[in-house]
């Protein structure tokens, strides 16, 4: 039975998965990385930044300030974040729903709390969850579990009771090591995945899709 359910936040509640790619592109440009916020998205989406700075300029033999590069991106990104987020299509309705119909949410998200506290905010959407779990507050980032697992426990329901929403392949693979049920939000629901329950929008998740998931037969 799923109990709790558990969102990762930007690409999934909120439209800013773009954003965290185009300043983490800006900023190692700055030190001599060239990356496209396209390929960060593809190949980092969901882990924390300080461990995309660290491989990124690792990458390269490049020596710089990660807490002067972290400091600047979170300044920028808790700017925009208080100013104006788009929500992604059908998670405000779904969080809503979700909650109303007894399951205990909470988020999990690779980015600071802060940011996460000031996106949730502005989309008017806070109150609704039980718990909300960091980057900051975690020793290792998605795809190690202990995000999501933290969060279980903070809503006191087992991992094997829980249910995430992941839009990272990290976040997918964090959600199948801590054997939780996992449903990916994809573009292209044809592409291998580390879950097999996909959906290309929030709205295919009705009660009867959960049931369904519970049921072994999506």
């Amino acid at each position: 039975m799923i109990k709790g359910i558990i969102f990762d936040m930007d690409g999934v509640i909120s439209d800013t998965q773009k954003l965290h790619s185009k300043i983490e592109s800006q900023l190692v440009g700055e030190c001599g990385v060239k990356i496209t916020p396209e390929e960060i998205t593809r190949r980092y989406s969901g882990r924390r930044t300080r461990e995309v700075f660290e491989e990124l300029l690792k990458s390269q033999g490049i020596k710089s300030d990660l807490d002067l590069l972290m400091n600047k991106k979170w300044s920028q990104m808790e700017k925009l974040a208080s100013e104006s987020v788009d929500a992604i299509d059908g998670s405000i309705e779904l969080i809503k729903r979700l909650s109303s119909e007894g399951y205990l949410l909470a988020v999990a998200s690779a980015s600071n709390l802060n940011y996460v506290q000031s996106v949730l905010r502005t989309l008017d959407v806070i109150d609704q969850f039980r718990y909300i779990v960091s980057g900051d507050m975690v020793s290792k980032g998605k795809p190690d579990p202990e995000s999501f697992l933290l969060a279980a426990s903070k809503i006191n329901v087992t991992p094997e009771n829980c249910l995430v929403i992941e839009d990272g392949r990290s976040g997918m693979e964090a959600a199948k090591k801590g054997k939780m049920f996992c449903i990916g939000l994809v573009k292209n629901n044809r592409e291998p995945y580390p879950t097999k329950y996909l959906v290309t929008n929030l709205s295919e998740i009705t009660p009867n899709y959960l049931i369904s998931i519970i049921n072994n037969t999506q």
